[in-house]
């Protein structure tokens, strides 16, 4: 029986938002093991190496992460082995579009502002990045919009 109390909101964090540093230590440990999995005796261990930390914080964090459904978990004995249920590049960019909307949604002239100002990469102009990136989100939202329609 899942337990009926909701400690995390998964829109909060880690879906929308930046995971914490604690979050993305586990997780790139998670990462790290591929389809063999891990268990969260092995991610303390892994971690520890860098700086001290209860077993327990981890198996927490790994409870929560769990809940947010970024990783899934299976019972081997009394421990839970954990896999990824989002690849890494798929989070960043499902954190940053969520982080980006809300941006644009409440501050769309500070946000236009900002990215105007941005050194490119190729040193052009604030107009071509701009227009680049207008473009690159016309295509984004044409091609969510093909998929909301053969959704419904």
């Amino acid at each position: 029986m899942k337990n009926p109390i909701r400690r995390t909101k998964p829109e909060k964090t880690g879906l929308n938002a930046p995971l914490g540093d604690l979050e993305l230590s586990v997780m790139r440990r998670v990462w790290e093991s591929g389809a063999e999995g891990v268990l969260g005796g092995e991610v303390h261990e892994n971690i520890e190496q860098d700086r001290q930390i209860a077993l327990t914080t981890v198996l927490t964090t790994l409870d929560r992460l769990h809940d947010k459904e970024i990783v899934q978990r299976q019972r081997v004995g009394k421990a839970y082995r954990y896999w990824a249920t989002v690849t890494e590049e798929a989070l960043q960019q499902r954190i940053v579009g969520g982080v980006l909307d809300r941006l644009i949604a409440q501050f769309p002239r500070a946000v236009a502002t900002y990215f105007a100002q941005q050194p490119t990469a190729d040193q052009g102009s604030p107009e071509k990045t701009l227009s680049e990136l207008a473009q690159q989100i016309e295509s984004m939202q044409n091609s969510t919009d093909v998929e909301n329609d053969h959704g419904h």
